[in-house]
């Protein structure tokens, strides 16, 4: 299915959730950690919202983990591909105004 989506882009998952990636107890049936998976939600709320239908405007390949040049912490990347390069946008724009409002309540 993902063969039919030609452009990647890799996304921090910081960009959209500052979810911690475990809770302080014991739990998760698939001991899964939390940061990726709330970061997929709200990226799939972004793109829902815009118009587009998972698997046939785009398709998430997986998970990664990176170091952040931007702290000791690693984040974890969200793999994505996408039918038309331009829904690509979607997700920039989102962050551009997460940063702005960041900016305003300093």
């Amino acid at each position: 299915m993902s063969d039919n989506f030609d452009h990647k882009v890799v996304v921090p998952s910081n960009g959209f959730t500052d979810r911690p990636n475990h809770l302080p107890m014991e739990g998760g049936a698939l001991n899964a950690g939390y940061t990726p998976v709330d970061a997929l939600c709200v990226i799939s709320n972004i793109l829902g919202s815009h118009g587009l239908v998972y698997g046939k405007d785009w398709w998430w390949i997986g998970f990664g983990t990176k170091i952040s040049n931007f702290g000791p912490d690693p984040h974890y990347n969200i793999n994505l591909s996408f039918k038309n390069v331009e829904h690509i946008a979607f997700l920039k724009l989102h962050n551009l105004f997460k940063n702005l409002e960041d900016m305003e309540n300093v």
